[in-house]
């Protein structure tokens, strides 16, 4: 079914204001956070916790804003990206930059995955970024200024494309949509004489311009690196797009190979969605702590450092555990190197951490639903999350009791999802298929195993 087919959907996809007022105001809406988590002072570590839920900024940051990001990009792919303000900078600043090609640093992926580290396990994980307001808004900061520098430098979308540590990720979980950006007729565009989507000259327009992302739309074979910007589909003469549903997990079935960036882009990801699943659990949370607290309370290390050790433990350590083990396995059973054989268990992986991240976001979101009314009366939060700690307010969990007995179903449904399509991955795809039986149990084997796991530790902590 093509969702462009309605004359109003694709009169705005045709739409010159379309993406570009969406991303005005998004551009206006992270200004405001900005600015909310500017205003709260440095609080103690324990305070923090606590403000992360009070400041109506950080509250909307990382309680609907990242959830819904993750949630939109399993679903219905990098929709995202198109409104998202970073692109709109980046884009404004190249058309005036110098437009140097971007060195092969950037463009053969290593880029993305190097800011993302650093992102997961400096910002977010050793500073707190996602607890101080004040250096969420420094990190928005910084991810502005580098989208500026990025135009001013090199051609075209260079940060979406090559240092987002945000866009990549949510291209890998594309791949489970179940919707696609594609050419109606290939043939139509072959015979194309002015292929308008990939002219150079329209390059630097801010609406109605060439891809950017250096694609040429009959030759998309997945989700990963479209950003769905529709822009191609203003400058198409035949208006040869179509905007379809598909069967979920679709690009999972087809060719699809993980670059090495691409792979340890996934294996940290990995880590995050395992540990932020297994909170949900006080005893898988306390298995998990157990390592890094331990080797912290060895080495005396507190604050900042201890929070690098715990992030190092979690999305480095943990992932090389779990992955090396199927790795090492198909490694001797298929006679490949072992980065490809983690590559290939990274592969039949993915749909178990996207759903994972997404099922993470749906309980956030619900979970943080009694904090609203009272972010809204103080939008700081440093006052309402003192009274908090101090017990003279309390909070109402009517509105989560009443949705969680549903979101607890949906959840082992999302987990036997996730389950099923190992399986059918591990048989349908072209790269599991060119195995042999006994080099193929070792990836779905583990796959199976690890989401079991993530299951039973769901269960205990939804029934």
């Amino acid at each position: 079914m093509d969702l462009l087919r309605p004359k109003f959907i694709r009169g705005l996809a045709s739409s010159r204001a379309y993406p570009l007022a969406a991303q005005i105001f998004t551009l206006i809406s992270f200004g405001l956070l900005v600015a909310g988590g500017l205003v709260v002072p440095h609080v103690s570590e324990k305070m923090a916790g606590t403000l992360r839920n009070t400041n109506l900024a950080a509250l909307i940051v990382w309680s609907l804003w990242w959830p819904l990001v993750l949630i939109s990009a399993t679903v219905l792919g990098r929709v995202w990206c198109k409104v998202c303000p970073m692109e709109l900078v980046n884009s404004f600043f190249g058309k005036i930059g110098l437009r140097r090609r971007a060195p092969r640093f950037f463009t053969s992926g290593w880029g993305i995955t190097v800011f993302y580290s650093l992102a997961l396990l400096g910002f977010i994980r050793t500073f707190w970024a996602h607890r101080y307001p004040e250096r969420m808004s420094a990190f928005f900061l910084f991810l502005f200024a580098t989208a500026i520098v990025t135009g001013l430098i090199y051609e075209k979308r260079a940060f979406c494309d090559y240092l987002c540590p945000v866009g990549r990720l949510l291209g890998l979980y594309a791949c489970c949509s179940i919707l696609e950006w594609r050419v109606k007729d290939k043939e139509i565009c072959e015979n194309c004489r002015t292929k308008d989507c990939v002219d150079p000259s329209r390059a630097y327009t801010l609406t109605a311009r060439s891809c950017t992302s250096h694609l040429y739309p009959p030759r998309i074979k997945d989700n990963r690196r479209c950003l769905v910007c529709t822009h191609c589909i203003k400058v198409c003469p035949y208006k040869n797009l179509r905007h379809s549903v598909r069967k979920p997990m679709a690009d999972l079935f087809g060719s699809i190979r993980l670059s090495t960036a691409e792979f340890f882009l996934l294996f940290l990801a990995s880590g995050l969605a395992i540990w932020e699943i297994s909170e949900e659990w006080s005893v898988s949370e306390q298995a998990l702590l157990y390592l890094p607290d331990l080797i912290t309370s060895w080495l005396g290390a507190s604050g900042e450092w201890g929070h690098l050790i715990h992030a190092l433990v979690l999305f480095v350590g943990l992932p090389a555990v779990l992955f090396l083990l199927p790795g090492l396995t198909g490694k001797y059973l298929n006679r490949i190197s072992l980065l490809d054989s983690l590559k290939t268990f990274g592969l039949i992986f993915l749909p178990v951490v996207a759903l994972t991240h997404m099922l993470k976001g749906l309980f956030r979101i619900t979970s943080r639903l009694p904090y609203y009314h009272l972010a809204i009366k103080d939008p700081a939060g440093l006052e309402t999350a003192k009274n908090l700690i101090a017990g003279n307010i309390s909070l109402s969990d009517r509105l989560p009791s009443l949705i969680d007995p549903y979101l607890s179903v949906a959840a082992l449904l999302i987990f036997g999802g996730a389950l099923a399509t190992v399986v059918l991955v591990g048989m349908k795809n072209p790269t599991f298929k060119s195995l042999n039986r006994a080099g193929r149990i070792p990836y779905v084997a583990a796959a199976v195993l690890y989401c079991s796991v993530l299951i039973i530790a769901t269960f205990f902590a939804r029934f």
